[in-house]
């Protein structure tokens, strides 16, 4: 098969369809909006993919890749201890994320639809709080307390933007590390 004269890149294709996922949900996700979309033929998309599946699959696997496996190798790359380590997760998020939480309910959504992709997300869900729970566990010595900490930072990053109360005494970024600092308060002896 000839290469289309206007043809695009595999990760155009990818970035467009998960921007089609998050605006409108995975049944906005089909080959002809994709292709409208794009000012191409469908042809551009079978260079790259060889049906709808293919893409979905892919951009799974871009998800993976661009989300977490970023984010943890960053962190671990400035290193410090677990809190450093945590903050500097955070701030990644905070600031460079937008975007990715907006697909991540997205994702979220299509995952409530169909088990398989629940079951991907799940899985990865899971290796975020293994790598929070052991950086939790770096500054808590109770594996439970570590556990539930991760728990409510996973929870704050994923829930803060559905969140439609608006922010009174501060702003969006004062808010969020506010949040953050009083996960890492302790218990002092007259408390």
């Amino acid at each position: 098969m000839d290469k289309p004269l206007r043809s695009l890149s595999r990760k155009i294709w990818i970035n467009r369809a998960l921007q089609k996922l998050t605006d409108g949900g995975i049944d906005k996700v089909s080959i002809a909006a994709l292709a409208r979309d794009l000012s191409v033929t469908k042809g551009s998309f079978y260079w790259h993919f060889k049906d709808r599946a293919d893409l979905l699959q892919a951009m799974l696997e871009h998800w993976e890749k661009t989300g977490s496996e970023v984010v943890f190798k960053e962190v671990d790359r400035v290193g410090g201890d677990g809190e450093v380590r945590l903050k500097h997760m955070s701030g990644i998020i905070f600031k460079r994320y937008g975007d990715q939480l907006n697909l991540e309910l997205a994702l979220r959504d299509w995952g409530r639809k169909d088990s398989k992709i629940w079951e991907i997300i799940a899985r990865e869900d899971e290796r975020r709080m293994d790598y929070m729970r052991g950086l939790f566990g770096e500054i808590y010595e109770d594996p439970k307390i570590a556990e539930a900490k991760a728990w409510l930072l996973f929870s704050f990053y994923v829930g803060e933007i559905i969140i439609a109360a608006p922010i009174k005494e501060q702003n969006r970024e004062e808010l969020l590390w506010a949040c953050l600092d009083s996960l890492f308060e302790r218990k002092t002896a007259n408390s």
